[in-house]
């Protein structure tokens, strides 16, 4: 190992040293003195004031912590072509957690049968709200034509719940009156009103007392008091036909709706008994009656007179027919000029047939027992025909034998249960209520008038 050692020739001399000691002397003490005259020209400071014991400081404000501000966005959106649920959403910049949450609370809430988040369509509405974090707050999805169902999801508790709700409408009480020229149809159509739907619903309602095809006459008049449901100013539909009238030179029909106490709904006249007779009116939805019940009728095949005790009522091909009463089946088959021929047999002694049907339905044999307006055939031409019509019998029992009569000449006796002292009571109050319509439409009752639960 290799030791060095400093060479002591290089150290300064001391007469060097005493050298810059007094250079550095000559620089420090002027700046010192210079320093003193500034300190000495310059003014006192003021001594601190000390507050006294009694007197008041005041507060100091302590500023609060600043939190972030929450918000809350609403998104009115539309399906668009092509587009699924979860696309949609995604396009609406929504977090796949929240979707997944979102139809979570679907499948919970909503049967799939009245929801399926995989099937929408072009034009289906949605409402959505979002936190400041992203979440779904709430949700609203309405169908494309459903104005009146809207499936809505709320956050409660930190969760979704999903439900399907009532879009609230506007009820209204109108009254509609017309004179009939030619048809109910057509005078119906001439008020402004849609002509399918109420004469539907007026043949329902008289459909035991009146035929409006073969009814009619001119110069008859009729007048409804009826619910309408409007959204948004905007016609939606009809309700319930709560009171109608319809005036023939023979008579006056009077119909009110009443319900009961156990729920049922009926119309009755204005003395409080039910329309609803024991037969209906007319075995079939047709076009117009060729042959009537007659002794004596030019028979077009066999080209002489011969008695036609039935009615003819022509329709469309396959029109179903239905039974105007409840009964049991005693005969289903061939019946000579009858065709394929069904005969119902009725409580009280009466008896229905009905002939010249294409087919019978599936399941209808002798012995079934059969409701009212059930399907027991559709209308074809069979046996001795010249078109597609049906042949409607209508028997009575005399002795033991049954005798072929005109059932439009026959009294329909009412087969319902009757209103009882208290329902008849507030029956008459509900029908002095639809009465007053009538003498004056434009009256406010028609806003008071309360719609049935």
């Amino acid at each position: 190992m290799r030791y060095f050692k400093r060479d002591r020739t290089d150290r300064p001399a001391r007469s060097g040293r005493r050298f810059r000691l007094a250079e550095f002397a000559s620089v420090i003490l002027p700046a010192a003195v210079l320093a003193w005259l500034v300190a000495a020209r310059a003014p006192a400071p003021q001594s601190a004031r000390i507050p006294d014991v009694g007197q008041k400081v005041p507060a100091v404000p302590v500023p609060r912590p600043v939190t972030p501000e929450t918000w809350f966005s609403e998104i009115d959106g539309r399906i668009l072509r092509n587009e699924t649920f979860w696309d949609a959403l995604n396009r609406e910049d929504v977090k796949r957690s929240q979707i997944h949450d979102l139809l979570n609370a679907f499948k919970k809430g909503i049967p799939r049968a009245e929801f399926n988040p995989r099937i929408v369509r072009r034009g289906d509405r949605y409402a959505l709200g979002l936190d400041s974090l992203g979440a779904i707050q709430s949700f609203e999805f309405i169908r494309k034509g459903a104005l009146e169902t809207r499936f809505v999801v709320t956050r409660t508790n930190g969760r979704l719940t999903a439900r399907k709700e009532q879009i609230p409408l506007e009820r209204r009480v109108d009254v509609v009156t017309g004179e009939i020229r030619s048809s109910l149809w057509n005078a119906l159509s001439e008020s402004g009103e849609e002509a399918d739907v109420l004469t539907g619903n007026m043949a329902g309602i008289f459909e035991y007392d009146i035929d409006f095809m073969v009814d009619c006459r001119a110069g008859d008049r009729f007048a409804l008091a009826l619910e309408k449901f409007y959204k948004d100013g905007r016609f939606l539909r009809y309700g319930e036909i709560l009171s109608a009238e319809y005036q023939s030179a023979r008579k006056n029909h009077q119909a009110f709706l009443f319900e009961t106490a156990d729920g049922r709904s009926t119309y009755y006249d204005s003395n409080g008994k039910s329309l609803r007779g024991l037969f209906l009116k007319s075995p079939l939805n047709y076009r117009r009656i060729s042959s009537g019940f007659s002794n004596r009728r030019f028979h077009p095949i066999l080209k002489k007179y011969l008695p036609h005790h039935g009615i003819d009522y022509a329709a469309a091909y396959g029109t179903r027919v239905w039974a105007t009463a409840p009964g049991v089946v005693v005969f289903r088959g061939w019946r000579g000029a009858l065709g394929n021929y069904v005969e119902i047999r009725h409580r009280n002694g009466y008896k229905t047939g009905y002939g010249h049907l294409s087919r019978f339905p599936r399941g209808l044999r002798v012995g079934t027992r059969v409701k009212q307006k059930q399907t027991v055939g559709f209308v074809g031409s069979t046996g001795r025909s010249t078109g597609p019509h049906l042949h409607y019998n209508f028997f009575v029992r005399n002795g033991k034998a049954y005798r072929l009569v005109n059932p439009s000449n026959f009294a329909n006796r009412s087969r319902a249960r009757q209103l009882s002292a208290d329902q008849l009571a507030e029956f008459r109050r509900q029908r002095d209520r639809l009465l007053a319509l009538f003498d004056d439409p434009a009256t406010s009752l028609a806003n008071n008038l309360q719609a049935p639960p």
